[in-house]
């Protein structure tokens, strides 16, 4: 890694770097499985390392948007973000990488998240997050979870854009609204996946709003787009 040393930011230590990065390798090594903390510092260190990269070539780069803008996936700026973009592209993007036995928008997902949080008595923060909680991969795409669990720098980037997306549309949450929508996103995630890969070790769990609810015959970006009106944020 010694010639990572050309180029840098004057704000990078390269030396420092180096050195977090070994010392993780090392960890990363000797751990049975790697704890939240130490995936956090790998995150972080990762998306240093995407600037430093960017650096060498001129800056991160920005890609075009459905509503004729721009924004920098990995160094995104709130006033940027176009929920007619978001909606756009999650209704375009199929869960499971398009792997399932048919396509399923993660627009319509978004919306059936929301609206489970409302069942579940989560607030109008919470519901709002429950739609836009995905909001990234309307930028970076969207990773199957066991790829992004080992995808060095994929995290990082998802966080940051995902702070953009709270600042663009001014929303505050509190650590259960997350949880919350974290318990609906991963209860619903499980319902798809047995429907859409069906096996005896898998089982539906019991949800208070079912996917037929959230109206089929409706286009996923119309649904998602209604729904943001609903919740204030168009």
């Amino acid at each position: 890694m010694a010639d990572l040393n050309e180029g840098f930011a004057e704000s990078v230590d390269p030396s420092r770097l180096e050195d977090e990065v070994a010392t993780l390798t090392q960890a990363l090594r000797t751990a049975e499985e790697p704890d939240d903390e130490l995936r956090r510092r790998a995150e972080s260190v990762a998306g240093e390392l995407q600037d430093v990269l960017a650096e060498a070539n001129g800056g991160h780069a920005p890609i075009d948007t459905r509503t004729g803008g721009t924004i920098t996936p990995l160094a995104p700026e709130p006033e940027r973000i176009e929920l007619a973009d978001v909606a756009h592209a999650l209704s375009n993007l199929s869960r499971f990488t398009g792997q399932g036995k048919c396509f399923y928008s993660v627009a319509r997902h978004s919306v059936h998240v929301s609206r489970e949080v409302e069942a579940r008595g989560g607030n109008r923060s919470a519901r709002r997050w429950g739609l836009l909680h995905d909001a990234s991969e309307a930028y970076l795409s969207d990773v199957p979870a066991p790829v992004k669990r080992s995808l060095p720098g994929y995290t990082a980037a998802e966080r940051r854009l995902q702070a953009a997306v709270r600042d663009a549309v001014g929303l505050e949450l509190t650590t259960e609204d997350e949880r919350l929508v974290d318990t609906v996103d991963g209860a619903i995630g499980r319902y798809e996946l047995a429907v859409h890969f069906p096996s005896e070790r898998r089982e539906k769990p019991q949800l208070e709003v079912a996917p037929l609810d959230i109206d089929p015959d409706t286009e996923p970006k119309t649904l998602f787009l209604e729904r943001a009106r609903e919740l204030d944020l168009e």
